[in-house]
């Protein structure tokens, strides 16, 4: 008797600890089993250390993942930014870049098979657009919006991505809308 009295404690502790109490069984009557989750209980995963960078010395900055490097082209009268994986091995997930000049070339056309949608936004705390293709292989983003630097050779900017999965891509949009610009500070320094 104590040992049928020990298995029906078992049971009603291995019930209670998987959250389900059922009615109590006699000893010769087997306990069912709780119900499987249809889906197994979320994971969290860390999410990855973000950085901010300096764009050169345009006074612009964006967050990255720390697995990220920037790469510019600067020429007379326009720079552009681009962010992959520092590690090139690693197969690349998302890709970006920033345009800063007077003549962006945003694409015109949609690829055959592929969806198009406007998406407004704000970027810079200025209303954007942001033009969103997706396609059997992923997405390509792209938004021209004025860039208000007061400068001359910049004007614009084209912020522009791939992404292979919307994940990433909602990734990719964050890095965009981290995007902030500090003034350069006046005068000389030392007077």
């Amino acid at each position: 008797m104590p040992h049928l009295l020990f298995r029906n404690l078992h049971r009603l502790a291995v019930a209670v600890a998987l959250g389900t109490v059922a009615a109590c069984h006699g000893p010769d009557q087997p306990a069912t089993a709780p119900p499987l989750a249809e889906k197994p209980p979320q994971v969290a995963v860390a999410a990855p250390r973000l950085v901010e960078q300096a764009l050169g010395d345009s006074g612009y900055f964006v967050t990255l993942p720390g697995t990220y490097k920037l790469r510019s082209t600067d020429a007379a009268d326009f720079l552009v930014y681009y962010f992959a994986p520092a590690d090139t091995t690693v197969r690349t997930s998302f890709t970006g870049g920033l345009y800063f000049g007077g003549h962006p070339q945003e694409a015109s056309e949609t690829g055959p098979g592929c969806q198009l949608r406007r998406v407004p936004t704000t970027l810079l705390g200025r209303p954007a657009t942001w033009r969103v293709q997706r396609c059997a292989t992923g997405y390509t983003v792209s938004a021209v919006f004025d860039s208000h630097s007061g400068q001359g050779w910049n004007p614009l900017i084209n912020a522009f991505g791939e992404a292979k999965s919307a994940a990433e891509l909602r990734q990719l949009l964050a890095i965009f809308a981290s995007l902030r610009q500090q003034p350069k500070a006046s005068g000389k320094a030392g007077q």
